[in-house]
């Protein structure tokens, strides 16, 4: 099978998966992650693109971005290959740097950018390198805590989470001690079945119920319903209002979306899941 085509427009969203070869330790210097972040910077003050968030673990780094006018696959050449030619230099040797290729999954809009920014900078956790985000230097998490004024374009995710800038920080840190169930691996497109669809017409589109189907189909009186998108916490709706969130999300929907049909925030959703979660691996046991 062929190489899959890149998908590239203005103004596309990206997560970025770029492997060393042979997934050599190549960012195992301080040095040379400094000089990686550095181009990082280059890319936005030359090419224009936007950069929600990074990381840079030993032998990959992550990226979430949006290109403007130059495509993805320059702003990529230009981060790349200035890198190798570095990397080669400093250590007086010649050949590939990077993996041939580059993953860059196409993401239909910011309403995900919560799951991949989380994802991005929980990997030092996942991966054991240390105990909580905020304890890895070479990630963006730094510039959402306000540590540094940097080139990351922080005022998305902290905005969508709360419009006080410390409730919003408050937020943010409970959202990084939050794990989730995105497997960039597993991913070709990250958005609604309609996004997907523009790319691969050829496969069937699955049917997605509205929010207000899926509330109802949980079984809830109009009572019921009126109580779950007040925002209500009585205990006798807790049950239907989990039902709801993990049917939506089931259908593709964000956080984001499903807590405000509710009344609730996309924090407080990713917490539902969270107790969802725990409770079914109860069960299991």
């Amino acid at each position: 099978m062929g190489r899959r085509l890149r998908i590239e427009y203005e103004g596309a969203i990206y997560h970025v998966i770029q492997r060393g070869n042979n997934r050599e330790f190549i960012f195992e210097r301080a040095t040379d992650k400094e000089y990686l972040i550095e181009q990082m910077n280059q890319a936005v003050q030359m090419d224009g693109v936007q950069i929600f968030a990074y990381v840079v673990m030993n032998n990959h780094y992550h990226i979430a971005l949006r290109t403007q006018e130059k495509p993805i696959s320059q702003v990529m050449h230009r981060i790349n290959s200035r890198f190798s030619h570095h990397y080669n230099r400093e250590r007086e040797r010649t050949g590939h740097v990077f993996e041939s290729r580059y993953k860059a999954i196409p993401v239909e809009n910011e309403n995900y950018l919560l799951t991949i920014i989380r994802y991005i900078h929980r990997n030092p956790v996942q991966a054991q390198l240390c105990q909580s985000v905020s304890d890895f230097r070479w990630s963006s998490d730094k510039a959402y805590r306000g540590q540094e004024q940097t080139f990351i374009e922080t005022k998305f995710l902290l905005g969508l989470l709360a419009e006080n800038p410390y409730k919003a920080l408050d937020e943010y840190d409970i959202l990084m001690g939050m794990d989730d169930d995105y497997r960039w691996k597993d991913s070709i497109f990250i958005g609604s079945p309609s996004f997907t669809a523009q790319f691969e017409p050829q496969k069937p589109i699955s049917v997605k119920f509205s929010l207000q189907n899926i509330l109802s189909n949980t079984g809830a009186t109009m009572d019921d319903i009126t109580l779950i998108r007040n925002g209500s916490k009585q205990r006798k709706i807790m049950s239907l209002k989990k039902e709801y969130v993990q049917t939506a999300i089931n259908q593709g929907y964000t956080m984001d979306e499903i807590g405000k049909y509710v009344g609730i925030s996309g924090v407080a959703v990713g917490k539902m899941l969270q107790s969802i979660r725990q409770q079914s691996q109860k069960v299991r046991k």
